[in-house]
């Protein structure tokens, strides 16, 4: 593959998030943790937003359970 003269190439940009029963796990272009949530929530805010969703809705589940056994 070549590169036009003159002309500047388009950065690579890589986002997973990594949705398990335990949490999730962000990584954007070779970084995780806080940076990488920054990333993805200037670059993808439906994606962070969803991401939140998700955790709450993990959270309230196990709440939920936790109470029902009490």
């Amino acid at each position: 593959m070549h590169q036009q003269h003159g002309k500047a190439a388009a950065p690579v940009q890589v986002v997973s998030l990594l949705f398990t029963g335990l949490g999730i796990r962000a990584h954007a272009d070779g970084r995780t943790g806080r940076e990488a949530w920054r990333l993805i929530r200037e670059r993808h805010p439906r994606l962070a937003l969803a991401a939140g969703a998700y955790a709450l809705t993990l959270g309230g589940l196990a709440a939920a359970a936790l109470v029902r056994l009490l």
